[in-house]
């Protein structure tokens, strides 16, 4: 067996989160008496994602992020609001969400069945993402969760992943698979750190980077294990 562990992304790998941002960011708006409908919700999901790929770039801080994505979402509705409420009802309205990518459970359990040891390794607010894992019943499947705010780097900085290695059994990075939808933290993190990749890719898009394997559902992960 040519690993021994794999480092999962969460969002949009094993966690649905674009279902999860839509349901959270739709009730926010809702209950700040702003616009919520389909539009508007696929506005700020453009702006989250911009601030983030900035951030993954070393172009901004994280604070950024959460200081600006409602100020910017709400400029752009030409509407008045407190985005710094708004942005702490939105986490706790996303900590909530735990809908989960088909096939993931069953991944986890196959991968674990076959010696192989697995980890969440993701970017983003602790206190989040572990309500999340707890509340898809992801976490029993883990053998540990790295979160960049705990770290104190994210991905795709190789300092980021030489503190999980650091924190697992396995030290030889030839035994080691990154599994993400992301090119921009999990395929650049995994250039960067000197570890294989395996890009989820489900709706086919163009790669920036290059990847050992490209898998378009988790269960073709079989196929490289």
């Amino acid at each position: 067996m040519k690993y021994t562990c794999v480092f999962f992304d969460l969002d949009n790998t094993l966690l649905d989160f674009s279902a999860g941002e839509a349901c959270a960011v739709a009730q926010v708006l809702k209950e700040n008496g702003l616009p919520y409908d389909d539009d508007t919700v696929k506005l700020y999901s453009k702006i989250n994602k911009s601030y983030w790929e900035r951030f993954e770039n070393g172009e901004i801080p994280k604070s950024a992020i959460f200081e600006s994505r409602f100020k910017t979402l709400l400029e752009c509705l030409g509407k008045e609001g407190n985005p710094a409420k708004i942005t702490k009802e939105y986490g706790y309205n996303l900590s909530l969400q735990h809908q989960t990518v088909k096939g993931a459970k069953e991944i986890l359990r196959y991968l674990r069945s076959a010696g192989l040891r697995v980890y969440a390794t993701t970017n983003g607010l602790a206190a989040t993402q572990y309500r999340r894992i707890k509340e898809s019943g992801l976490e029993p499947l883990f053998d540990g969760v790295f979160v960049s705010e705990q770290a104190g780097h994210q991905k795709p900085e190789k300092e980021y992943f030489d503190f999980v290695i650091e924190h697992i059994p396995e030290k030889n990075r030839r035994k080691i698979l990154i599994v993400g939808d992301s090119q921009s933290s999990d395929i650049l993190g995994g250039i960067n750190s000197g570890i294989d990749t395996c890009w989820y890719n489900p709706q086919g898009k163009a790669a920036k980077y290059p990847s050992a394997f490209e898998i378009n559902t988790l269960y073709e992960l079989k196929n490289y294990i």
